[in-house]
């Protein structure tokens, strides 16, 4: 049996027909400063990072949530905020550091069984 394709952002996995398999959902506001921020797909992890110094003093949103393509929770248009699927992603293993304006949050991956459908905000400020 061949292996899902989970895809970095919700998006894409939406334009291949697989709304539920991808790793964070970022809002369309925080998509209007793509230029400012990153998201690195690793064997194991996905590394998100944010630049401070590229004017990025805004508040950022994190919303962690399971089958998220099915409308737990949505990304509200006027926020910079972005969905990590518990479904793929480790947030209690979740990491990052600050340094010289850089921020960068690690979050494993993982293929979670039985997750709850609870979703858990959190506000970052960069």
């Amino acid at each position: 049996m061949a292996s899902i394709k989970i895809h970095l952002f919700r998006q894409s996995a939406v334009e291949a027909g697989t709304p539920g398999d991808y790793y964070i959902n970022p809002s369309e506001k925080l998509m209007s400063v793509a230029s400012e921020w990153r998201a690195v797909e690793h064997e194991d992890a996905i590394e998100l990072i944010f630049d401070e110094n590229a004017s990025m003093g805004f508040p950022i949103f994190i919303r962690f949530s399971d089958t998220q393509a099915i409308g737990d929770s949505e990304n509200k248009e006027d926020v910079y905020s972005y969905i990590v699927n518990t479904d793929f992603l480790d947030v209690n293993k979740m990491d990052g550091e600050f340094r010289d304006g850089v921020t960068k949050i690690y979050i494993p991956k993982i293929k979670a069984e039985g997750n709850d459908k609870n979703v858990v905000e959190v506000q970052a400020e960069l």
